[in-house]
């Protein structure tokens, strides 16, 4: 039986990629196993279809804290819980897309000679790609990264869900009255730094488009009401607003931004700060500035004039961000990485 495990977690962004990659993985593994921990991961991966093996993980938290000082031991339990499930897996490959989930099986794989393939979605190795980079048969990246400090990196492009292709703009209950649409987007929790100044603009927004604002769960605020604007705090099927949206104003995550990209769509990206992460989005809108694709703003410098001006300005020259979109043949890796695996 030839077997492949997908292991990787600690947000959605780290495993809804590889439920991209099940239809093409199908036929070519009898059996395809998620390891990971009791995260977002496990919920994921069994209502994929997926058989699910569990391990410890252990995160290491950015700020000081006692828990840290448990890393060591419970990483070293988790190591030999993952190996003690490959010895019975036997896989032929292991793939890894990164976050503290990945660590400890990634680590397991290397020890027994089992081969993994690792995939990096943004502009720089986050931490479990970093410790695990040289025990990886190859790295998979989204972007063109420096291959000096890690030669066995391979630039392939972002894993995009094909159904994206398939958007359908009329599932977007808005007015059709000549207005351009906005599509407004904080990622899976939402952001509500942009929901606020959306808010407070809301009036200026809706006179100029339509707007649909997902606000992330829990986020909604029934006070603003206009015939134009729908706000929801999580959408199922988001290749319909993309479909529907002229622009969209958005945090700068890799599922998002490689999406958007795919889909020649001019973006405003508002990266998540450095305070609250590790630079990945402000590292990734960066260079998707520097192609021409889209706008950054800063959330320091995020307000509602700002906001305005910003979309107003993507809008006015769509066209050229749409064709230097299109130049980036490069972004959908889908076919590269099962290639690669298989």
């Amino acid at each position: 039986m030839r077997t492949i495990v997908l292991t990787g977690g600690g947000t959605a962004g780290h495993v809804l990629p590889q439920m991209a990659l099940l239809p093409y993985l199908k036929p070519y593994f009898d059996q395809i196993v998620y390891v990971g921990g009791n995260g977002v991961e496990k919920n994921i991966a069994r209502q994929n279809g997926l058989l699910y093996r569990e391990i410890t993980t252990v995160k290491l938290r950015r700020t000081l804290t006692l828990k840290n000082l448990l890393i060591p031991f419970k990483l070293w339990k988790g190591v030999r819980e993952a190996k003690k499930i490959l010895r019975e897996l036997k896989p032929a490959v292991v793939f890894s897309k990164g976050g503290f989930v990945a660590l400890p099986v990634v680590l397991a794989a290397a020890s027994l000679g089992i081969k993994v393939v690792a995939h990096e979605s943004d502009m720089s190795l986050g931490l479990a790609n970093r410790l695990t980079a040289k025990k990886c048969h190859a790295i998979c990246t989204t972007f063109p990264l420096n291959k000096t400090k890690y030669p066995q990196m391979v630039h392939t492009g972002a894993i995009i869900r094909q159904s994206i292709y398939q958007g359908d703009a009329t599932r977007i209950k808005l007015p059709n009255n000549g207005k351009p649409n906005l599509l407004v987007m904080g990622g899976s929790l939402g952001a509500s730094a942009i929901n606020q100044v959306v808010w407070s603009v809301l009036d200026k927004l809706c006179a100029q488009w339509n707007v649909l604002h997902i606000t992330g769960k829990g986020k909604n605020n029934t006070a603003y009401k206009h015939h134009n604007y729908l706000q929801i705090d999580y959408i199922e099927a988001p290749q319909n607003a993309f479909a529907w949206a002229d622009i969209v104003l958005a945090r700068a995550g890799s599922g998002t931004v490689s999406e958007l990209l795919a889909l020649q769509k001019p973006a405003v990206y508002i990266p998540l700060p450095k305070n609250e992460s590790r630079g990945d989005q402000i590292q990734n809108a960066s260079y998707l500035q520097s192609l021409g694709v889209c706008e950054v703003l800063a959330q320091e410098k995020l307000s509602s004039a700002s906001l305005l001006k910003t979309v107003n300005e993507v809008y006015q020259n769509r066209q050229d961000y749409i064709a230097n979109c299109g130049k980036q043949s490069w972004i959908d890796g889908t076919s590269k990485i099962i290639d690669y695996l298989i």
